[in-house]
C-alpha cells in the first residue's frame, strides 16, 4: 500500500509492518466453493469451540497460580508452575490447531566434521537443559511465540528501554499483550533494571530463563528488525547465564499467525477458525551460540574479546534466514501511530 511506503526499508524492499496476505491463486468453482464452505461456515463453528475451551483454560490457569501463591519454596513454586503453566499453554496451542510443532536444532559451522565431533555434538544435544537465570533470544512475531516459550520453558518476559536498554520483568499475561500495543519509546526509570539483576533474581528464585527479544516488536516474518544493544551495557552482562538462540516462522496458506497489526481478538478468532497451523522453530547449536565469558568484560586478556550484540545479531540472521532491515522498535511504534490514525475501527491500549 502507497499510504505506508514510508515504512518500506529501502535497503531490501520489504515492509515487516503490515500483516501478510497468501500470494493469490486462480482457483477453480469447486475449491472456490469449498473455501466458502470453510470460511463462513465451518471456521466460525470451529473458533467458537476453540475460544469456549480456551476460555476455559485461562480461568483454570488464574486457579492454579492463585494456589501457587500459596506455596512457600521457591523450587516447590518453580516446579508447580512450571508444572501447571506449560500445560495449560501446551494444551491452548494445541486447541489453536498447532497439533505438530517442527523444532530443529542448526548447526552453522562449516565444514565436515569427524565421527566423533558427530557423537559429541549428539551428546550435548541430548544433554542439552535451558536453566533458571539463562537468556533466550530470539526474534518476534506474535503472541503465539509467547505461548510456546511459556510450554516449553515457563520463562521471565522483559520489556527493553529504547534508551538505556535497562529492562523491566512482565507477566506472562502482559507479554500475550504486547504484541498489540505501541512499544514505549522510554520505560518508567523506577521499573527499568539491568538485564542482570534479572537473571540473577531468576537463577535464586528458580524462575525460570530470561526471554530476550532484541528487535523489541514484533515483526510480520518477512525480515528481522534492528536490534538494541542489549549486551553493551556492562551491567547487563552475567556471566553465569548461558545464551540461547532461536528463531520463529509461521509458514500459512492461508492466514497467518504472524500478528504485528490490527485488532488482536480479531485475529485469534481467525487464527481458531483454521484447521491447522504451523509453527517451526530453529535453534542454534549450543556450541554456536555466543558466551557471555568471551566478552570484554570477562575474556582474558590476551584473548580477542567478542561483540555480544554483533555476534547475536549475525547468529541469528543466519538461523532465521531473514534479511535485516533499517526499521526499528521506534519505526513500528510510529508506524501503529499512523496506521490505527488512519483506520476507523479498533484502537489499542498504549
Amino acid at each position: 500500500m502507497e499510504k505506508f511506503s514510508k515504512w518500506r526499508d529501502s535497503g531490501t524492499g520489504i515492509q515487516p509492518f503490515l500483516q501478510p496476505v497468501p500470494a493469490r491463486t486462480q482457483r477453480g468453482l469447486v475449491l472456490s466453493a469449498i473455501g466458502l464452505v470453510k470460511d463462513y461456515i465451518v471456521g466460525p463453528f470451529l473458533a467458537g469451540i476453540r475460544l469456549t475451551t480456551l476460555a476455559t483454560i485461562t480461568v483454570v490457569d488464574c486457579a492454579t497460580n492463585a494456589l501457587g501463591s500459596l506455596l512457600v519454596i521457591p523450587r516447590v513454586k518453580r516446579a508447580w508452575s512450571r508444572c501447571t503453566r506449560s500445560v495449560l499453554a501446551a494444551l491452548a496451542l494445541f486447541i489453536l490447531g498447532f497439533h505438530w510443532i517442527d523444532i530443529k536444532t542448526v548447526g552453522l559451522q562449516k565444514g565436515r566434521r569427524t565421527s566423533k565431533e558427530v557423537r559429541q555434538r549428539g551428546q550435548k544435544k541430548r544433554q542439552r537443559n535451558v536453566k533458571s537465570g539463562d537468556i533466550i533470544i530470539a526474534n518476534h512475531l506474535s503472541y503465539v511465540d509467547v505461548m510456546y516459550l511459556v510450554a516449553k520453558y515457563n520463562p521471565v518476559f522483559i520489556e527493553i528501554d529504547n534508551a538505556t536498554t535497562y529492562v523491566r520483568p512482565v507477566s506472562m499475561w502482559s507479554a500475550l499483550r504486547l504484541p498489540a500495543r505501541q512499544t514505549p519509546a522510554l520505560l518508567q526509570a523506577k521499573d527499568a533494571r539491568p538485564l542482570k539483576t534479572i537473571t540473577e533474581e531468576a537463577r535464586v528464585g528458580c524462575l525460570g530463563p530470561v526471554v530476550v527479544f532484541p528487535e523489541n516488536a514484533t515483526s510480520n516474518g518477512r525480515a528481522l528488525l534492528q536490534f538494541l544493544s542489549v549486551f553493551e551495557e556492562v551491567e547487563n552482562q552475567d556471566e553465569k547465564s548461558t545464551i540461547h538462540i532461536m528463531a520463529f516462522k509461521y509458514p500459512f496458506q492461508s492466514f497467518s499467525p504472524a500478528f504485528s497489526v490490527g485488532n488482536q481478538l480479531t485475529h485469534l478468532f481467525r487464527l481458531a477458525c483454521q484447521m491447522y497451523n504451523s509453527l517451526v522453530v530453529r535453534v542454534l547449536e549450543q556450541d554456536d551460540a555466543p558466551r557471555i565469558a568471551d566478552s570484554a568484560m570477562f575474556c582474558d586478556e590476551d584473548a580477542e574479546p567478542v561483540d555480544l550484540d554483533e555476534t547475536v545479531k549475525t547468529k541469528l540472521i543466519q538461523l532465521s534466514r531473514l534479511r535485516m532491515t533499517k526499521l526499528t522498535a521506534m519505526d513500528k511504534r510510529d508506524f501503529l501511530a499512523f496506521y490505527y490514525l488512519r483506520s476507523k475501527g479498533y484502537r489499542p491500549t498504549i
